[in-house]
Protein backbone atom coordinates (compact mmCIF):
# COMPACT_ATOMS: atom_id res chain seq x y z
CA UNK A 1 0.00 0.00 0.00
CA UNK A 2 1.34 3.12 -0.69
CA UNK A 3 2.46 5.75 2.17
CA UNK A 4 3.34 9.28 1.79
CA UNK A 5 6.62 10.43 3.17
CA UNK A 6 8.42 13.30 2.35
CA UNK A 7 11.30 15.56 4.57
CA UNK A 8 13.49 17.96 3.44
CA UNK A 9 17.16 19.01 5.48
CA UNK A 10 20.09 20.92 5.12
CA UNK A 11 23.57 19.38 4.65
CA UNK A 12 25.50 21.51 6.59
CA UNK A 13 29.56 21.92 7.33
CA UNK A 14 28.43 23.02 10.34
CA UNK A 15 27.40 19.32 11.02
CA UNK A 16 30.42 17.86 9.66
CA UNK A 17 29.09 16.97 6.43
CA UNK A 18 30.38 17.28 2.88
CA UNK A 19 28.77 17.57 0.15
CA UNK A 20 31.02 15.39 -1.79
CA UNK A 21 30.56 12.73 0.38
CA UNK A 22 26.81 13.37 0.81
CA UNK A 23 26.46 13.21 -3.28
CA UNK A 24 28.54 9.75 -2.99
CA UNK A 25 26.97 7.90 -0.85
CA UNK A 26 23.49 8.59 -2.25
CA UNK A 27 24.73 7.93 -6.01
CA UNK A 28 26.93 5.06 -5.49
CA UNK A 29 29.68 6.86 -6.79
CA UNK A 30 33.63 7.28 -6.55
CA UNK A 31 34.33 11.30 -6.38
CA UNK A 32 37.22 12.63 -5.27
CA UNK A 33 36.87 15.98 -2.60
CA UNK A 34 39.18 18.62 -3.80
CA UNK A 35 38.62 20.52 -0.07
CA UNK A 36 39.97 18.14 1.81
CA UNK A 37 41.90 16.30 -0.91
CA UNK A 38 40.14 12.78 0.17
CA UNK A 39 38.11 10.15 -2.04
CA UNK A 40 35.13 8.92 -1.50
CA UNK A 41 34.47 5.68 -2.75
CA UNK A 42 30.92 4.29 -2.31
CA UNK A 43 30.67 1.83 -5.34
CA UNK A 44 29.70 -1.30 -3.43
CA UNK A 45 26.46 0.10 -2.08
CA UNK A 46 24.11 -1.51 -2.96
CA UNK A 47 20.09 -0.92 -3.90
CA UNK A 48 21.16 1.92 -6.03
CA UNK A 49 18.44 2.04 -8.62
CA UNK A 50 19.51 4.77 -10.88
CA UNK A 51 21.21 8.13 -10.62
CA UNK A 52 20.48 11.58 -12.65
CA UNK A 53 21.25 15.02 -12.35
CA UNK A 54 18.75 17.78 -14.16
CA UNK A 55 20.11 21.40 -14.77
CA UNK A 56 18.30 24.20 -15.64
CA UNK A 57 18.55 26.45 -18.82
CA UNK A 58 21.87 28.80 -17.75
CA UNK A 59 23.96 26.30 -15.95
CA UNK A 60 26.75 24.44 -17.77
CA UNK A 61 27.03 21.73 -18.96
CA UNK A 62 30.03 20.84 -17.23
CA UNK A 63 27.95 21.02 -14.02
CA UNK A 64 26.73 16.96 -15.45
CA UNK A 65 29.69 16.03 -13.84
CA UNK A 66 28.76 15.02 -10.00
CA UNK A 67 32.33 15.88 -9.15
CA UNK A 68 32.58 18.99 -10.90
CA UNK A 69 29.22 19.92 -9.38
CA UNK A 70 29.53 19.86 -5.96
CA UNK A 71 33.31 21.01 -5.89
CA UNK A 72 32.18 23.93 -7.14
CA UNK A 73 29.63 24.07 -4.82
CA UNK A 74 32.11 23.14 -2.02
CA UNK A 75 34.57 26.49 -3.23
CA UNK A 76 31.84 28.94 -3.28
CA UNK A 77 31.16 28.51 0.52
CA UNK A 78 33.74 29.67 2.44
CA UNK A 79 32.42 29.90 6.07
CA UNK A 80 33.12 26.89 8.47
CA UNK A 81 29.89 26.50 9.05
CA UNK A 82 28.24 26.85 5.67
CA UNK A 83 25.23 25.12 3.98
CA UNK A 84 25.82 23.45 0.99
CA UNK A 85 22.70 21.71 -0.19
CA UNK A 86 19.35 20.86 0.59
CA UNK A 87 18.02 16.94 0.78
CA UNK A 88 14.70 15.64 0.03
CA UNK A 89 13.94 12.35 1.14
CA UNK A 90 10.79 10.61 -0.84
CA UNK A 91 8.81 7.39 -0.22
CA UNK A 92 7.95 5.86 -3.88
CA UNK A 93 5.13 3.47 -4.29
CA UNK A 94 5.07 -0.03 -4.43
CA UNK A 95 2.65 -0.39 -6.99
CA UNK A 96 4.87 1.47 -9.72
CA UNK A 97 7.26 -0.60 -11.75
CA UNK A 98 11.09 0.84 -12.56
CA UNK A 99 9.85 2.72 -15.10
CA UNK A 100 7.26 4.47 -13.73
CA UNK A 101 9.69 5.13 -10.52
CA UNK A 102 12.01 7.13 -13.00
CA UNK A 103 9.68 9.20 -14.62
CA UNK A 104 7.88 10.13 -11.90
CA UNK A 105 10.70 11.33 -9.75
CA UNK A 106 12.16 13.01 -13.06
CA UNK A 107 8.83 14.84 -13.79
CA UNK A 108 8.04 15.81 -10.15
CA UNK A 109 11.40 17.23 -10.06
CA UNK A 110 12.25 19.37 -13.11
CA UNK A 111 8.41 20.95 -12.31
CA UNK A 112 9.17 21.49 -8.64
CA UNK A 113 12.93 22.19 -8.43
CA UNK A 114 14.63 22.72 -11.75
CA UNK A 115 12.38 24.53 -13.47
CA UNK A 116 12.80 27.67 -10.22
CA UNK A 117 16.17 27.20 -11.18
CA UNK A 118 18.29 24.71 -8.85
CA UNK A 119 20.60 22.13 -9.52
CA UNK A 120 19.21 18.74 -8.97
CA UNK A 121 21.36 15.41 -7.80
CA UNK A 122 18.75 12.73 -7.69
CA UNK A 123 18.76 9.07 -6.54
CA UNK A 124 16.46 6.19 -6.69
CA UNK A 125 17.37 3.61 -3.81
CA UNK A 126 15.41 0.56 -3.44
CA UNK A 127 16.74 -2.02 -0.48
CA UNK A 128 15.21 -5.61 -0.70
CA UNK A 129 14.65 -8.24 2.21
CA UNK A 130 17.98 -9.65 3.11
CA UNK A 131 18.77 -13.04 5.32
CA UNK A 132 18.64 -11.42 8.41
CA UNK A 133 15.19 -10.14 7.77
CA UNK A 134 13.42 -11.88 4.89
CA UNK A 135 10.04 -10.63 5.81
CA UNK A 136 11.12 -6.87 5.71
CA UNK A 137 9.15 -5.21 2.61
CA UNK A 138 10.81 -3.64 -0.62
CA UNK A 139 11.08 -0.22 0.23
CA UNK A 140 11.83 2.26 -2.15
CA UNK A 141 12.92 6.06 -1.80
CA UNK A 142 14.37 9.01 -3.44
CA UNK A 143 17.21 10.93 -2.27
CA UNK A 144 16.73 14.80 -3.88
CA UNK A 145 19.87 16.99 -3.53
CA UNK A 146 19.12 20.37 -4.34
CA UNK A 147 21.45 23.19 -4.74
CA UNK A 148 21.03 26.28 -2.52
CA UNK A 149 23.03 29.04 -4.50
CA UNK A 150 21.20 31.01 -7.73
CA UNK A 151 23.32 30.80 -10.88
CA UNK A 152 24.61 34.00 -12.92
CA UNK A 153 23.39 34.42 -16.58
CA UNK A 154 27.28 33.72 -16.62
CA UNK A 155 26.78 30.43 -15.51
CA UNK A 156 28.71 30.99 -11.86
CA UNK A 157 27.26 30.96 -8.28
CA UNK A 158 25.33 33.98 -7.17
CA UNK A 159 25.93 34.88 -3.65
CA UNK A 160 22.40 34.16 -1.04
CA UNK A 161 22.07 36.82 0.30
CA UNK A 162 22.39 40.66 -0.60
CA UNK A 163 22.70 43.79 1.83
CA UNK A 164 21.87 47.45 1.06
CA UNK A 165 21.15 50.94 3.13
CA UNK A 166 18.12 51.05 4.91
CA UNK A 167 16.02 53.83 3.71
CA UNK A 168 13.12 56.05 5.59
CA UNK A 169 10.11 57.42 4.22
CA UNK A 170 12.22 60.33 2.56
CA UNK A 171 14.36 57.85 0.93
CA UNK A 172 17.35 58.89 3.57
CA UNK A 173 19.56 56.36 5.13
CA UNK A 174 18.61 55.76 8.64
CA UNK A 175 21.51 56.41 10.99
CA UNK A 176 22.50 53.55 13.79
CA UNK A 177 21.77 56.03 17.33
CA UNK A 178 23.52 54.91 20.34
CA UNK A 179 21.70 54.89 23.67
CA UNK A 180 23.76 56.31 25.83
CA UNK A 181 24.85 59.22 23.75
CA UNK A 182 22.20 60.03 21.21
CA UNK A 183 24.03 60.36 18.41
CA UNK A 184 25.15 58.81 15.72
CA UNK A 185 27.95 55.74 16.17
CA UNK A 186 31.06 55.53 14.67
CA UNK A 187 33.07 53.15 13.34
CA UNK A 188 36.48 52.11 14.00
CA UNK A 189 37.64 54.55 11.72
CA UNK A 190 35.26 57.42 12.46
CA UNK A 191 33.02 56.64 9.94
CA UNK A 192 29.33 56.84 10.48
CA UNK A 193 27.36 53.65 10.91
CA UNK A 194 24.13 53.63 8.73
CA UNK A 195 21.39 50.53 9.22
CA UNK A 196 21.09 47.62 6.74
CA UNK A 197 18.95 45.25 5.39
CA UNK A 198 19.64 42.15 4.09
CA UNK A 199 17.44 40.50 1.59
CA UNK A 200 17.84 36.50 0.54
CA UNK A 201 18.42 36.07 -3.29
CA UNK A 202 15.74 33.83 -4.21
CA UNK A 203 12.77 32.35 -2.05
CA UNK A 204 13.94 28.68 -1.86
CA UNK A 205 14.23 28.89 1.80
CA UNK A 206 11.01 29.85 2.70
CA UNK A 207 9.44 27.41 5.32
CA UNK A 208 6.14 27.71 2.96
CA UNK A 209 7.58 26.16 0.31
CA UNK A 210 7.72 22.48 2.16
CA UNK A 211 3.77 22.66 2.03
CA UNK A 212 3.99 23.10 -1.49
CA UNK A 213 6.51 20.83 -2.34
CA UNK A 214 4.64 18.10 -0.14
CA UNK A 215 1.53 18.90 -2.00
CA UNK A 216 3.11 18.57 -5.19
CA UNK A 217 4.22 15.36 -4.67
CA UNK A 218 1.07 14.11 -3.54
CA UNK A 219 -0.32 15.44 -6.36
CA UNK A 220 2.11 13.21 -9.05
CA UNK A 221 1.62 10.34 -6.98
CA UNK A 222 -2.07 10.10 -7.48
CA UNK A 223 -1.30 10.49 -11.28
CA UNK A 224 -0.28 7.05 -10.78
CA UNK A 225 -2.28 5.31 -8.23
CA UNK A 226 -5.96 3.86 -7.91
CA UNK A 227 -8.23 6.07 -6.40
CA UNK A 228 -8.33 3.37 -3.41
CA UNK A 229 -4.55 4.34 -3.31
CA UNK A 230 -4.77 7.49 -3.50
CA UNK A 231 -1.87 9.19 -0.66
CA UNK A 232 -2.78 12.57 1.03
CA UNK A 233 -0.02 14.89 2.18
CA UNK A 234 -2.06 16.74 4.59
CA UNK A 235 -2.44 15.10 8.63
CA UNK A 236 -5.08 13.02 10.13
CA UNK A 237 -6.54 16.28 12.49
CA UNK A 238 -6.00 18.35 8.97
CA UNK A 239 -8.38 15.47 6.69
CA UNK A 240 -10.91 15.30 9.79
CA UNK A 241 -10.08 11.84 10.51
CA UNK A 242 -10.65 10.37 13.61
CA UNK A 243 -7.41 7.61 13.23
CA UNK A 244 -4.51 7.88 15.49
CA UNK A 245 -1.19 8.58 13.32
CA UNK A 246 1.58 6.39 14.77
CA UNK A 247 5.32 7.83 14.92
CA UNK A 248 8.62 7.20 12.89
CA UNK A 249 10.27 3.75 14.01
CA UNK A 250 13.60 4.15 12.14
CA UNK A 251 15.62 1.04 11.32
CA UNK A 252 17.40 0.83 14.49
CA UNK A 253 13.86 0.46 16.35
CA UNK A 254 12.79 -2.25 13.86
CA UNK A 255 16.02 -3.90 14.54
CA UNK A 256 15.72 -4.05 18.63
CA UNK A 257 12.29 -5.28 18.03
CA UNK A 258 13.22 -8.11 16.18
CA UNK A 259 15.88 -8.83 18.31
CA UNK A 260 13.70 -9.07 21.59
CA UNK A 261 10.15 -8.30 21.33
CA UNK A 262 9.08 -5.25 23.49
CA UNK A 263 12.74 -3.65 23.77
CA UNK A 264 11.94 -0.80 21.49
CA UNK A 265 9.31 2.16 22.85
CA UNK A 266 8.82 3.13 19.60
CA UNK A 267 7.60 -0.40 18.28
CA UNK A 268 5.78 -0.86 21.62
CA UNK A 269 3.66 2.64 21.01
CA UNK A 270 2.72 1.88 17.27
CA UNK A 271 1.64 -1.54 18.08
CA UNK A 272 -1.00 0.00 20.73
CA UNK A 273 -1.59 2.45 17.80
CA UNK A 274 -2.38 -0.09 15.60
CA UNK A 275 -4.66 -1.91 17.76
CA UNK A 276 -7.13 0.71 18.94
CA UNK A 277 -7.22 2.39 15.23
CA UNK A 278 -8.50 -1.76 14.50
CA UNK A 279 -11.08 -0.87 17.20
CA UNK A 280 -12.25 2.08 16.10
CA UNK A 281 -12.83 1.02 12.61
CA UNK A 282 -14.91 -2.31 13.52
CA UNK A 283 -16.45 0.44 15.67
CA UNK A 284 -16.83 2.99 12.84
CA UNK A 285 -18.52 -0.17 10.85
CA UNK A 286 -20.83 -1.22 12.94
CA UNK A 287 -22.12 2.42 13.60
CA UNK A 288 -22.55 2.72 10.40
CA UNK A 289 -24.76 -0.53 10.06
CA UNK A 290 -27.27 0.32 13.09
CA UNK A 291 -27.77 3.64 11.51
CA UNK A 292 -28.59 1.99 8.15
CA UNK A 293 -31.04 -0.18 10.30
CA UNK A 294 -32.71 3.02 11.56
CA UNK A 295 -33.37 4.46 8.10
CA UNK A 296 -34.77 0.66 6.61
CA UNK A 297 -36.85 1.24 9.69
CA UNK A 298 -37.70 4.81 9.42
CA UNK A 299 -38.45 3.91 5.20
CA UNK A 300 -41.06 1.64 6.39
CA UNK A 301 -42.82 2.84 9.00
CA UNK A 302 -43.34 5.90 6.60
CA UNK A 303 -45.18 3.22 4.01
CA UNK A 304 -46.93 1.85 6.45
CA UNK A 305 -48.33 4.56 7.41
CA UNK A 306 -49.43 6.24 4.09
CA UNK A 307 -51.10 2.81 3.42
CA UNK A 308 -52.79 2.26 6.57
CA UNK A 309 -53.79 5.45 8.17
CA UNK A 310 -57.12 6.07 5.57
CA UNK A 311 -58.54 2.59 6.22
CA UNK A 312 -57.86 2.83 10.54
CA UNK A 313 -59.43 6.14 10.40
CA UNK A 314 -62.69 4.60 8.47
CA UNK A 315 -62.74 1.51 10.85
CA UNK A 316 -62.29 3.87 13.88
CA UNK A 317 -65.18 5.74 12.97
CA UNK A 318 -67.76 2.96 12.39
CA UNK A 319 -66.71 1.26 15.02
CA UNK A 320 -66.81 4.06 17.41
CA UNK A 321 -70.62 4.78 15.80
CA UNK A 322 -71.45 1.49 16.26
CA UNK A 323 -70.68 1.49 20.01
CA UNK A 324 -71.89 4.11 20.50
CA UNK A 325 -75.25 3.41 19.07
CA UNK A 326 -75.28 0.04 20.95
CA UNK A 327 -74.41 1.71 24.57
CA UNK A 328 -76.64 4.76 24.08
CA UNK A 329 -78.43 4.91 27.74
CA UNK A 330 -76.01 2.85 29.32
CA UNK A 331 -72.93 4.92 30.35
CA UNK A 332 -69.89 5.60 28.59
CA UNK A 333 -67.25 2.97 27.60
CA UNK A 334 -63.63 2.92 27.39
CA UNK A 335 -62.69 2.59 23.37
CA UNK A 336 -59.98 -0.57 22.85
CA UNK A 337 -57.86 -0.13 19.86
CA UNK A 338 -57.51 -1.51 16.70
CA UNK A 339 -54.65 -3.98 14.91
CA UNK A 340 -53.23 -1.06 12.56
CA UNK A 341 -52.15 0.93 16.09
CA UNK A 342 -50.56 -1.62 17.55
CA UNK A 343 -48.47 -2.38 14.48
CA UNK A 344 -47.79 1.45 15.09
CA UNK A 345 -46.77 0.80 18.30
CA UNK A 346 -44.31 -1.75 17.76
CA UNK A 347 -42.55 -0.14 15.42
CA UNK A 348 -41.66 2.71 16.97
CA UNK A 349 -40.70 1.03 20.26
CA UNK A 350 -38.22 -0.70 18.04
CA UNK A 351 -37.10 2.49 16.71
CA UNK A 352 -36.59 4.27 20.11
CA UNK A 353 -34.54 0.73 21.28
CA UNK A 354 -32.83 1.18 18.03
CA UNK A 355 -31.89 5.21 19.05
CA UNK A 356 -30.62 3.79 22.53
CA UNK A 357 -28.60 1.44 20.87
CA UNK A 358 -27.14 3.91 18.95
CA UNK A 359 -26.69 6.49 21.92
CA UNK A 360 -25.12 3.50 23.90
CA UNK A 361 -22.34 2.67 20.90
CA UNK A 362 -21.71 6.27 20.49
CA UNK A 363 -20.94 6.59 24.30
CA UNK A 364 -18.93 3.51 24.18
CA UNK A 365 -16.98 5.40 21.13
CA UNK A 366 -16.78 8.71 23.05
CA UNK A 367 -15.73 6.51 25.85
CA UNK A 368 -13.24 4.35 23.91
CA UNK A 369 -11.70 7.36 22.60
CA UNK A 370 -11.27 8.53 26.43
CA UNK A 371 -9.74 5.29 26.86
CA UNK A 372 -7.39 5.83 23.58
CA UNK A 373 -6.14 9.00 25.00
CA UNK A 374 -5.92 7.62 28.87
CA UNK A 375 -3.89 4.91 27.39
CA UNK A 376 -1.46 7.59 25.46
CA UNK A 377 -1.29 9.83 28.62
CA UNK A 378 -0.01 6.54 30.66
CA UNK A 379 2.13 5.15 28.23
CA UNK A 380 3.90 8.47 27.58
CA UNK A 381 4.24 8.79 31.34
CA UNK A 382 5.27 4.78 31.61
CA UNK A 383 8.28 5.66 28.91
CA UNK A 384 9.08 9.33 30.60
CA UNK A 385 9.71 7.40 33.92
CA UNK A 386 11.68 4.42 32.49
CA UNK A 387 13.57 6.73 30.61
CA UNK A 388 14.09 8.94 33.69
CA UNK A 389 15.27 5.84 35.99
CA UNK A 390 17.48 4.49 32.75
CA UNK A 391 18.76 8.17 33.25
CA UNK A 392 19.44 7.94 37.38
CA UNK A 393 20.74 4.58 36.94
CA UNK A 394 23.66 5.85 34.25
CA UNK A 395 23.97 8.73 36.60
CA UNK A 396 24.31 6.44 39.95
CA UNK A 397 26.79 4.16 37.78
CA UNK A 398 28.50 6.78 36.89
CA UNK A 399 28.79 8.41 40.10
CA UNK A 400 29.63 4.74 41.49
CA UNK A 401 32.34 4.42 38.77
CA UNK A 402 34.17 8.03 39.81
CA UNK A 403 33.82 6.79 43.87
CA UNK A 404 35.45 3.90 42.63
CA UNK A 405 38.55 5.62 40.60
CA UNK A 406 38.80 7.94 43.53
CA UNK A 407 39.05 5.72 46.46
CA UNK A 408 41.45 3.40 44.28
CA UNK A 409 43.58 6.72 43.55
CA UNK A 410 43.24 8.14 47.34
CA UNK A 411 44.37 4.24 48.63
CA UNK A 412 46.84 4.52 45.92
CA UNK A 413 48.40 8.39 47.11
CA UNK A 414 47.80 7.24 50.66
CA UNK A 415 50.16 3.88 49.84
CA UNK A 416 52.64 6.09 48.50
CA UNK A 417 52.49 8.27 50.75
CA UNK A 418 53.16 5.64 53.60
CA UNK A 419 56.27 4.49 52.09
CA UNK A 420 57.53 7.97 51.60
CA UNK A 421 57.08 8.15 55.61
CA UNK A 422 58.77 5.10 55.87
CA UNK A 423 61.93 5.62 53.63
CA UNK A 424 62.04 9.47 55.48
CA UNK A 425 61.57 7.79 59.04
CA UNK A 426 64.27 5.24 57.77
CA UNK A 427 66.46 8.42 57.00
CA UNK A 428 66.19 10.32 60.22
CA UNK A 429 67.28 7.30 62.11
CA UNK A 430 69.95 6.63 59.66
CA UNK A 431 70.84 10.41 60.37
CA UNK A 432 70.23 10.10 64.32
CA UNK A 433 72.23 7.09 64.20
CA UNK A 434 75.67 9.27 62.74
CA UNK A 435 75.06 12.18 64.95
CA UNK A 436 75.19 9.53 68.32
CA UNK A 437 78.34 7.58 66.51
CA UNK A 438 79.78 11.75 65.63
CA UNK A 439 79.15 12.93 69.19
CA UNK A 440 81.07 9.55 71.02
CA UNK A 441 83.51 10.00 68.24
CA UNK A 442 84.12 13.85 69.51
CA UNK A 443 83.49 13.19 72.93
CA UNK A 444 86.45 10.22 73.03
CA UNK A 445 89.15 12.16 70.58
CA UNK A 446 91.72 14.54 72.25
CA UNK A 447 91.20 18.38 71.54
CA UNK A 448 94.54 18.18 70.00
CA UNK A 449 93.66 15.84 67.49
CA UNK A 450 90.24 17.65 66.54
CA UNK A 451 92.32 20.59 65.74
CA UNK A 452 95.09 18.52 63.69
CA UNK A 453 91.76 17.40 61.50
CA UNK A 454 90.34 20.66 61.14
CA UNK A 455 93.08 22.21 59.73
CA UNK A 456 94.41 19.69 57.54
CA UNK A 457 90.90 19.41 55.85
CA UNK A 458 91.09 23.72 55.62
CA UNK A 459 94.87 23.22 54.15
CA UNK A 460 93.63 20.90 51.65
CA UNK A 461 90.58 23.05 49.78
CA UNK A 462 91.88 26.42 50.59
CA UNK A 463 93.14 26.67 47.12
CA UNK A 464 89.11 25.44 45.65
CA UNK A 465 86.69 28.12 45.75
CA UNK A 466 83.60 27.96 48.34
CA UNK A 467 81.04 26.78 45.88
CA UNK A 468 83.25 23.93 44.96
CA UNK A 469 84.02 23.19 48.83
CA UNK A 470 80.22 22.93 49.48
CA UNK A 471 80.36 25.92 52.00
CA UNK A 472 79.51 29.89 51.47
CA UNK A 473 81.79 31.16 54.63
CA UNK A 474 85.56 30.64 56.40
CA UNK A 475 86.76 31.22 59.91
CA UNK A 476 87.97 28.72 62.52
CA UNK A 477 85.78 26.74 63.98
CA UNK A 478 85.95 27.92 67.42
CA UNK A 479 85.54 31.74 65.88
CA UNK A 480 82.50 34.15 66.10
CA UNK A 481 82.64 35.33 62.60
CA UNK A 482 79.81 33.05 60.35
CA UNK A 483 79.49 36.16 57.69
CA UNK A 484 80.49 35.51 54.23
CA UNK A 485 84.03 35.92 52.68
CA UNK A 486 85.11 38.91 51.36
Amino acid sequence: MAIFHLSAKIISRGKGQSAIASAAYRSGDKLHDERYDETQDYTNKRFVEHSEIQLPENAPKKYQDRETLWNSVEKAERAKNSQLAREIEIALPNELTAEQRIKLVHDYVQETFVDKGMVADWSIHNPQPDEDNPEKPANPHAHIMLTLRSLRSTGSWAPKKTSHYKLDQNGQKVPVMDSKTGKQKLGKKNQRIWEREITPTNDWNNPKNVEKWRKAWADACNRYLAPEHQIDHRSYQRQGKSQIPTIHEGYVARKMEREATGSSERASFNKIVKSINNELKSLRKRIKSIIREVRNLERGRSQDERVQIQPQQDTRTTTEGTRSRQTMGRGVQRPTTDTGEQSINNRASRLTQTTKRTEATQLHQQSLGETASRIFRDFQLFTKRQREARQRQRRLSESLRHRQTTENRLKTGKQQLTKTKHSTDTTKQQLAERQVRAREAFSKASKSRILERYYTHFNQTKAQPNHARGIDYQGPIFGHSRGRSR
